[in-house]
């Protein structure tokens, strides 16, 4: 299935499919990981909040078991946009406009992002999106989670076709028919 130098887990597949799509789509973007980055800012190694940051993070993903070591699972990868607002955006403000155009960086990425499909992972569609606490002031969180499905052979053993108890179709049926077994349901 794979070479050794080949990647098979979903995560080093799909994390530069996305980071390279928001960067193409929207290019002024910082786009990392999450890895706490809001929760623990660093002196040390500041982020460019003024045009804007993205963390991607992949939130939950219930995996069901194809045999082989393969999986499939349906995710929620999560997009987080922090950006430095320091425009007033009251009703009669003049620069009301500049802050509304960095809010709009929201719409940009769901328009990104909204059925992006790639390889190892299917079409992304929107679940919800919420205001995060704030951790810095002046600084706008905003997250947006996507569903989708992935494919995963990180697993992968190259071996039988043998089913495991874990094997099941959606129904949650176990899946006998890799064994050439007739089903006894």
């Amino acid at each position: 299935m794979s070479t050794a130098t080949e990647s098979t887990n979903s995560f080093t597949i799909v994390y530069p499919q996305l980071a390279d799509r928001l960067a193409e789509q929207l290019p002024g973007l910082w786009i990392d990981l999450d890895q706490d980055q809001l929760e623990q800012p660093t002196e040390d190694y500041p982020l460019p909040y003024d045009s804007g940051v993205v963390l991607i993070s992949f939130d939950e993903i219930d995996w069901q078991d194809l045999g082989q070591g393969v999986q499939r699972g349906e995710a929620v990868i999560r997009f987080t946009l922090a950006i430095q607002v320091v425009q007033d955006s009251y009703q009669h403000s003049a620069q009301r406009a500049a802050a509304m155009a960095k809010l709009q960086l929201l719409g940009d990425m769901h328009r990104a992002l909204q059925h992006f499909a790639g390889d190892g992972f299917g079409a992304l569609v929107r679940t919800y999106s919420r205001k995060e606490a704030q951790t810095q002031p002046g600084l706008w969180v905003y997250s947006q989670g996507y569903k989708c499905r992935l494919d995963d052979a990180a697993g992968y053993d190259g071996g039988t076709d043998e089913a495991t108890d874990l094997d099941t179709v959606p129904e949650g049926r176990f899946v006998i028919d890799l064994l050439n077994v007739p089903p006894t349901y």
